[in-house]
């Protein structure tokens, strides 16, 4: 009885969008992340005007465990900025280029990269156009553009040639993501993607589960027969606070960018809001596979496992949950 009493919570955690909040910046426990927030540098202000650019003013907007967000209004349009106490080699580098690459592939609307770089503390900045946002997203064109934007042929020369990863490593929320080009999907996704989430864990339930989920798959390629994975250019962290409308159409941005599987683009869509209207433009484009479901709880444990890691408490048996047979 207790064997099935666990097994019945384990599907709720798995299944339940009610029990299973989005936090992003927010700290919970004690597994989270020292805050890696610079209560705004002035680092970005001072190269803007180095590089002929008059700030007229400055805000804050707040900011996450790992960065500071602000405002800065200048006589060539208003910017947005982001600090960090690490340096831009680990910070921003990977999301200025993931950007620059999402933009690229066209379809959805990103803002432009103006700078990144370090300060003199040992922290760093990025500076992007700043769009003006707001109003009800169309979510149906979301999803046709979102769709064209993974059909779009990759720009990075071996993403083209099949590879799948990214150029330089980049950050899932406040947690370092590999992007080593790997020839494999299944390879990269199993070692740089939810195995790793599963390795910085530490549990050993968990482990278990993974190893026996793959025994059970034959290490998961039995969940991948009816599709021939092709590197699409990926936003890699697509939940509601980091999409919203613009004039332009609906804009992405806080990206965690890499080459994958377009399914696994999906794995946050427990807090990203996509409703009738998104899958059916989606899907106007992109036809669902036969196995979706069920590689869909796999892309979805990876963000999971990852809040556990940055944030501790449920999320370890909402993970243990979709990994289970």
């Amino acid at each position: 009885m207790a064997t099935r009493a666990r097994a019945l919570f384990l599907l709720l955690l798995a299944t339940s969008s009610i029990i299973r909040p989005c936090f992003t910046g927010l700290r919970t426990s004690s597994r989270a992340p020292r805050s890696a927030m610079r209560r705004f540098s002035n680092a970005a202000a001072e190269w803007m005007e180095a590089n002929g650019y008059e700030i007229k003013s400055k805000q804050g907007r707040g900011g996450s465990s790992w960065a500071s967000f602000q405002t800065l209004e200048t006589d060539k349009g208003d910017f947005f900025v982001k600090t960090s106490n690490r340096p831009a080699e680990k910070m921003f580098k990977g999301e200025a280029l993931g950007l620059d690459a999402l933009r690229a592939a066209g379809g959805v609307c990103v803002p432009r990269v103006v700078h990144y770089g370090d300060d003199d503390k040992g922290g760093s900045y990025i500076i992007m156009q700043k769009l003006s946002m707001g109003g009800r997203p169309n979510m149906k064109e979301f999803g046709r553009a979102l769709a064209k934007m993974h059909l779009a042929e990759p720009a990075d020369p071996t993403a083209k040639e099949g590879q799948f990863g990214f150029e330089v490593d980049n950050t899932i929320g406040g947690t370092p993501q590999s992007n080593t080009w790997t020839s494999s999907w299944l390879d990269f996704f199993r070692e740089q993607r939810l195995g790793a989430q599963v390795r910085m864990a530490g549990s050993t339930e968990l482990q278990r589960t993974w190893d026996q989920l793959l025994k059970e798959t034959n290490n998961l390629k039995d969940l991948f027969t009816d599709v021939e994975v092709k590197p699409s250019i990926l936003h890699g962290d697509l939940w509601s606070g980091n999409y919203e409308m613009t004039p332009e159409g609906v804009a992405i941005f806080d990206p965690a960018t890499y080459y994958g599987h377009h399914e696994a683009e999906f794995g946050m869509s427990w807090c990203a809001g996509f409703n009738r209207d998104f899958w059916q433009g989606y899907r106007e484009i992109i036809p669902e596979a036969p196995l979706f479901a069920k590689r869909r709880k796999l892309y979805e444990a990876y963000h999971i496992i990852n809040h556990y890691n940055l944030f501790g408490g449920g999320y370890l048996y909402q993970g243990i949950g979709l990994l289970s047979p």
